[in-house]
């Protein structure tokens, strides 16, 4: 392993964070930079169950994206490639151009899935009750 890496660490706490990891020899500490951490994520079609994972920040309370933790608070830690990697910085960069994760920051137009107006619906209601 490099200096730094791309990698997967999983704290005494339970929480799992993908992050940018520089181990601190002469601290004896691990820097993580821009750390998310890791929810699962099951979704059920049917009678088949899809697992996966998701990011969110793991600080919220601070602009800070570089944090320095006590080694023996690690279980242990893991070098990421491939696809982690790739969704993991285009996560980040959704978060630094400010947008929502959980859409993928494409929001529909504001007359998308409307199939008309409320007063062509009010009128076309009112005429359906004329006839009755």
């Amino acid at each position: 392993m490099d200096d730094e890496f791309i990698g997967t660490v999983k704290l005494i706490t339970g929480e799992e964070i993908v992050a940018k990891v520089v181990y601190l020899e002469d601290e004896d500490k691990v820097m993580l930079e821009n750390p998310l951490q890791v929810d699962s994520a099951r979704q059920k079609k049917g009678t088949l169950e899809i697992s996966g994972f998701s990011f969110r920040e793991w600080m919220c309370a601070t602009f800070d994206n570089m944090f320095i933790i006590n080694r023996s608070h690690i279980i242990t830690v893991s070098e990421i490639e491939g696809p982690i990697v790739d969704f993991y910085k285009e996560t980040l960069t959704r978060m630094e151009n400010g947008k929502s994760l959980s859409t993928g920051g494409n929001k529909l137009p504001r007359g998308s899935g409307y199939l008309g107006s409320v007063k062509d619906m009010k009128k076309s209601l009112e005429n359906i009750f004329k006839k009755s």
